[in-house]
């Protein structure tokens, strides 16, 4: 299992940080699933999106990575922009 930290930027739907990866152990296969919360001073937010390795491949060939990040902590679609990501990768 791997957690990390991404940090919200100044502007609406913005990032401005986001950390490395800290794996208790390193995976010895591809990652075929990722689960995204969001932990805040208050605790966890009770909502967790699940990617699978083909939506994360997308997100991460399209570069839109941050972009998922900040429709997370912004509260905006981020299934939107893994379709997105889907499209633009489905173009090349």
């Amino acid at each position: 299992m791997g957690t990390f930290d991404v940090i919200v930027g100044e502007k609406e739907g913005s990032v401005s940080k986001v950390e490395p990866v800290k794996w208790n152990k390193p995976p010895a296969k591809p990652v075929q699933e990722g689960a995204f919360t969001i932990i805040g001073d208050l605790g966890m937010t009770g909502h967790v999106l699940l990617v699978n390795s083909y939506q994360w491949k997308a997100l991460t060939d399209a570069k839109l990575e941050e972009f998922f990040f900040g429709a997370i902590l912004w509260s905006k679609s981020p299934f939107k922009v893994i379709e997105d990501a889907q499209m633009m990768t489905k173009r090349k």
